[in-house]
């Protein structure tokens, strides 16, 4: 990482002498006046500010959190929260935070602006305003989501959110192997539901579980309409080289590195590239063949791993899956099924569509009704 120029050191400094702090993690100093700017305000608020043995402990305790954030602590870790769609969701050391993606924007008056745009909630955005068109148009009875590697609950709690208020018989279940994932999971419903942020009906047609996607063994059986999974995904060499410190030194590695996948040793010596991330990607196809999902969305790192995913899928599949795409982090307004470029995977017969720009997202696999779910009728009839 390069070094942070003096001259912009000192220009912080003079403006706020704690900003150079935060210039560390943040390198730019929009960004570190933002932090700033949030921390004083949990400060503000925060019951640690007001103690009967010291006469103004607020200034002591912002630059007690600065030196944590300098030190590379997440800054949702030290706030406790971070904003998912229209969701407040509490975050906690030993699970993984929310990602948001930093797309650097066109130059405006010489300062360059930053758009936080949140991987995961941008995909599970868009599943469910595709649901949502469908139910307006056709309305679903019911509806039912299993969520895989839940972690925090946001993609569980989000889709209920958006879905809810359109389809009345809605049941979500989410299942994550930690047992501290699956306790701030249910801090969370509840938290969002006190709060007014979920349906008082979250409470009962949202449920976390525990359950091991890789031994095939989640507690929740029958037929499910549409997985969705944010699993472990990092290879173990890009997790050390190409993950931020604070990530290394901070977030959980059980939800970020998988265990490396059956026969990965012969085929890295056979030239095979990088596969040590993939490993979840078969087994939840499994499951998702086993409840006969309509619908499935898996996050991945990149194009790469995308395309390598789609392949194992319709190695493994026999023919389950009617179609597949991948969806990319960057959207300019279209709904998902316009402006698409294809790409031909490596399977017979089989053209992917790449829906959006920049790094590849989501893989999404469809079924039956699953591909008029997603793009309408005219997808029918196409």
């Amino acid at each position: 990482m390069p070094r942070l120029p003096s001259s912009l050191l000192r220009h912080a400094y003079h403006i706020n002498p704690l900003l150079p702090l935060l210039l560390r993690p943040c390198r730019d100093l929009s960004s570190a006046q933002n932090e700033l700017r949030w921390l004083r305000e949990h400060v503000s608020t925060s019951p640690n500010a007001i103690t009967p043995h010291a006469s103004n402990p607020a200034p002591n305790l912002l630059h007690k959190l600065c030196l944590e954030r300098a030190r590379g602590k997440p800054l949702q870790y030290i706030l406790g929260n971070q904003p998912f769609g229209n969701l407040d969701i509490l975050c906690r050391p030993g699970v993984l935070i929310p990602r948001y993606l930093v797309v650097p924007l066109a130059p405006v008056n010489q300062q360059t602006l930053i758009s936080h745009r949140p991987e995961t909630e941008s995909y599970t955005t868009l599943l469910a305003e595709a649901l949502i068109r469908h139910t307006q148009a056709a309305p679903l009875q019911d509806l039912r989501i299993l969520d895989l590697c839940n972690g925090t609950g946001c993609i569980a709690l989000l889709l209920h959110a958006l879905l809810a208020p359109h389809i009345s018989n809605i049941s979500i279940a989410g299942i994550d192997v930690s047992p501290v994932a699956l306790k701030l999971a249910h801090k969370n419903l509840a938290w969002n539901t006190k709060h007014g942020y979920l349906l008082a009906s979250a409470a009962r047609q949202v449920r976390f579980a525990y359950g091991d996607v890789l031994t095939g063994t989640p507690p929740i059986e029958g037929e499910w309409d549409v997985l969705i999974s944010n699993p472990p995904y990092i290879s173990p060499s890009s997790f050390d080289t190409d993950t931020e410190r604070s990530v290394r030194n901070y977030e959980p590695k059980l939800a970020l590195v998988p265990p490396p996948p059956p026969g990965l040793r012969e085929r890295l010596v056979s030239g095979e590239p990088d596969v040590a991330g993939d490993t979840f990607y078969r087994p939840l196809d499994k499951l998702a063949r086993k409840g006969r999902a309509k619908i499935m969305v898996v996050e991945v790192a990149g194009t790469e791993q995308a395309m390598r995913t789609i392949r194992g899928i319709y190695e493994d599949g026999n023919g389950y899956w009617d179609g597949c795409e991948v969806w990319h982090d960057e959207w300019d307004g279209r709904r998902p099924d316009e402006g698409a470029s294809c790409e031909n995977v490596g399977v017979e017969g089989l053209e992917v569509r790449h829906l959006g720009a920049g790094h590849g997202r989501a893989v999404v696999c469809w079924r039956g009704p699953g591909r008029e779910w997603l793009h309408g009728t005219r997808a029918v009839l196409a």
